[in-house]
């Protein structure tokens, strides 16, 4: 659900998303939730969750630039279809677009909670954990769009970040 919410900002704006209509909205996250087979406490929980992670990255400078409807070649929840060394790959990109420098990012947006232990030691993890599907997302969008590539991982819930640079390697890569 914040997946999709976060896609809906960044496609309206997010100067159109002011707390009142954040407040208004969460009723229909709710609806959302249940139809995903959640109740009780666990939908109750879930969907604080969501109130807090689209308040937290609406309130965030960093949050906020990744929303920007205004970036060139901007998708979200981009859904791309490709091969990458024989292989038939179907991803959906969180976030991509090109800034204002002429630099691509692919965001990944990550909505579980850092608990406990050093965020820098999180965020290192999470980054090993992830590095792979990211790069695999720069090999197939580099098939489109073969400029420099920054990739991130994105914390709605608090707004922690990494990023790092994606150096492409030739491989074989086909589109579909």
């Amino acid at each position: 659900v914040t997946h999709g919410v976060l896609r809906q900002i960044s496609t309206d704006g997010a100067d159109h998303w002011p707390p009142p209509r954040v407040a208004r909205a969460t009723a229909h996250w709710r609806q959302r939730l249940q139809a995903m087979g959640m109740s009780g406490q666990a939908l109750d929980e879930a969907n604080q969750a969501v109130v807090d992670a689209v308040t937290r990255t609406l309130g965030d400078a960093r949050g906020r630039w990744l929303l920007d409807n205004e970036h060139a070649m901007a998708r979200s929840e981009y859904a791309l279809t490709g091969v990458i060394e024989g292989v038939l790959m179907s991803v959906v990109l969180d976030r991509t677009f090109v800034d204002e420098h002429g630099q691509r990012w692919i965001v990944d947006y990550k909505t579980g909670a850092h608990r406990g232990g050093g965020l820098d030691e999180f965020l290192d993890r999470e980054q090993e954990r992830y590095r792979a599907q990211l790069h695999r997302y720069a090999q197939l969008l580099a098939a489109i769009d073969p400029r420099p590539t920054r990739l991130a991982l994105y914390f709605p819930a608090s707004g922690a970040w990494r990023e790092w640079a994606w150096n492409a390697q030739p491989v074989g890569i086909g589109l579909t």
